[in-house]
């Protein structure tokens, strides 16, 4: 299976890459002693402070991922908050509706007898939308 390079650039990173892991390699292997059992117990200092660095970036990732997560639920609870424009105007609409009726339950006399001022109510058009086309 051959890694086809797509540009330049990432050819170039991916020999940086390499370069730079080849130079670490390099600096632990001629920092560390000749002696067998020295060289074992260097290399585990250098293990351990790995692992102190690791459990250091997944508490720190950890802390990124909460810090995330309660941006995203501010989000969503900020835009639960708004209102569209369909349902705005829809409201507008049953209130004017509402009002309406009860205008017109109102206009008749006696109490549900309607009369030509409770008629021309209840002909009075919807208003045209606000918000929405």
């Amino acid at each position: 299976m051959s890694r086809r390079v797509k540009t330049a650039e990432e050819s170039a990173r991916r020999e940086s890459a390499l370069a730079k892991e080849a130079m670490r390699t390099l600096l632990a292997d001629s920092t560390a002693p000749r002696d067998p059992r020295a060289r074992g117990d260097h290399y585990r200092r250098h293990l351990a402070d790995a692992h102190r660095t690791i459990e250091i970036l997944q508490l720190r990732v950890k802390e990124l991922e909460q810090e995330r997560d309660k941006a995203k639920a501010d989000k969503d609870y900020t835009l639960s908050l708004c209102v569209t424009r369909t349902a705005a105007e829809e409201e507008r609409l049953a209130a004017f509706r509402l009002a309406r009726g009860k205008a017109s339950i109102l206009a008749e006399w006696p109490p549900g007898v309607p009369t030509s001022m409770s008629n021309a109510i209840d002909n009075i058009p919807d208003p045209k939308p606000k918000w929405s086309r």
